[in-house]
């Protein structure tokens, strides 16, 4: 049985070469050195304990805050602060992540948040497109006042298309001081942005399809002492084509047949 196991693995790769492997799975144990700055380097970004387990502590501060940087990277562009790695994807795919959302961001009058996950596509950091999904309690019309009237906790996505984010809310049965799981799809023709498996928005997107890095951020608001936000479990994986997942399940399917015909009868 083991070499008929074998074997039929062996098919599988060799007709669908590469399915399986254009993707990662981080899982913050530490800190992968793939990982590197995207725009400005946030405070933190450590792999820690928390709630039982590794975590990526992603921390913003002061420290990376305007007055706090040097005059080459003074401009707001530079407020948004993380890392990226490569995504290594080709065609479609989906990236995941969990983040633990703490009670302490449902406030509005508390310290200002901002963290996403951000998928990139496209061929140059210049070009393509961008996935963006996360949460903030910034006012939607007055982002950097932690004094504005409609300041509230919400999960957005950010709209290529005009350059605007999209307001989620909060999905039912949210739940805070608890882990939630972030997904976005690229179709080819546009992004979908899932909270905890269940689809929220679905956004055209034409400038290409390819993951070419992944990354999680965080707004630096210039406040003291700033806040941090524990994500996990960062993945990328390839969509297979529809041709290449008919093969795989006949593949397997095949496998199932050799492995009942070999069983020995009771």
């Amino acid at each position: 049985m083991k070499l008929t196991t074998t074997l039929v693995a062996a098919l599988a790769i060799t007709a669908v070469p590469g399915a399986a492997l254009a993707q990662f799975v981080d899982t913050f144990n530490t800190i992968d050195p793939a990982w590197v700055a995207n725009r400005y380097a946030p405070a933190g970004f450590a792999s820690v304990i928390f709630d039982g387990d590794s975590r990526l502590q992603l921390t913003i501060d002061q420290s990376g805050s305007t007055a706090n940087r040097d005059i080459t990277f003074s401009s707001a562009f530079y407020n948004t602060q993380g890392l990226q790695r490569p995504g290594g994807i080709t065609g479609e795919w989906t990236l995941s992540t969990q983040v633990y959302v703490s009670s302490d961001f449902d406030t509005v009058t508390g310290a200002l948040v901002s963290s996403d996950l951000w998928g990139h596509t496209g061929a140059t950091p210049g070009g393509g497109d961008y996935a963006i999904l996360g949460f903030t309690n910034a006012s939607p019309t007055d982002t950097l006042n932690a004094a504005a009237a409609d300041r509230s906790f919400r999960f957005v996505a950010f709209d290529g298309n005009t350059g605007n984010w999209f307001n989620l809310g909060v999905p039912a049965g949210f739940a805070f001081d608890a882990w939630h799981t972030l997904s976005e799809t690229s179709t080819g023709t546009s992004f979908e942005y899932f909270i905890d498996g269940s689809l929220l928005l679905t956004n055209s997107t034409t400038a290409g399809n390819d993951l070419m890095s992944a990354m999680v951020q965080g707004y630096n608001f210039g406040e003291t002492p700033g806040y941090a936000v524990y994500w996990d479990n960062v993945s990328a994986s390839a969509i297979p084509e529809p041709a290449t997942s008919a093969i795989i399940a006949a593949v397997a399917a095949l496998g199932l047949v050799f492995w009942r015909r070999r069983r020995p009868a009771r």
